[in-house]
């Protein structure tokens, strides 16, 4: 039964290791766990399928495993990106009873790094919409203009000449020219009609 159970759990893509709670060694990996870290069997969990450890985990969740009774609580669930491949990982850990009796960590996880990715450039493209909306409502609504000086008043109540608000406003820089018609009234000699 036992090789049947570790045939099952060699043919899906998940993580799956069985650590013991007490000395963190590794107990039981998958085959696509080995793929990922090597074959860790028998070593130390924070040594191997983490990154820069000298000690347990910090972020360790054994302590969520066993009740104050010291049984199994039940699952624990959380996303976490492992040190070692910088893949993020949908994790489930739990605490088992194993061989002898005692009382082990089992962890499946599911990488899930694309997701996030597409999360990631989701709530990117949200920010940039959000901009670009805030841009719109700005062009869009009412813009205080002295009309003798044609001076912009600003958010906060200071009058601006329109070309420096409008480059403080709207990341443009000016260029300066003369219109035609300026242009006649500024240099009759050169300019006729």
């Amino acid at each position: 039964m036992e090789h049947l159970l570790s045939k099952v759990l060699d043919s899906i893509n998940v993580i799956v290791y069985v650590a013991d709670l007490k000395t963190y060694e590794v107990l039981y990996i998958n085959e696509y766990t080995r793929e990922m870290f090597g074959n860790v069997k028998g070593k130390i969990c924070w040594q191997t399928i983490q990154a820069g450890q000298t000690a347990p985990c910090g972020f360790c969740t054994n302590d969520n495993l066993i009740g104050p009774d010291g049984k199994p609580s039940g699952v624990y669930h959380w996303e976490f990106q492992n040190t070692v491949t910088g893949r993020w990982f949908d994790i489930l850990d739990r605490a088992i009873e194993w061989k002898g009796g005692r009382i082990v960590r089992l962890e499946v996880a599911t990488d899930i790094t694309e997701r996030k990715k597409a999360e990631e450039e989701r709530e990117k493209l949200i920010i940039e919409l959000r901009g670009a909306l805030d841009e719109v409502k700005t062009l869009s609504g009412l813009l205080p203009i002295c009309s003798s000086c044609q001076k912009i008043r600003d958010d906060k109540g200071y009058w601006n000449k329109v070309a420096d608000y409008i480059t403080t406003h709207y990341n443009v820089e000016f260029t300066h020219g003369l219109c035609p018609e300026c242009a006649q009234k500024l240099y009759p000699r050169h300019y006729k009609s």
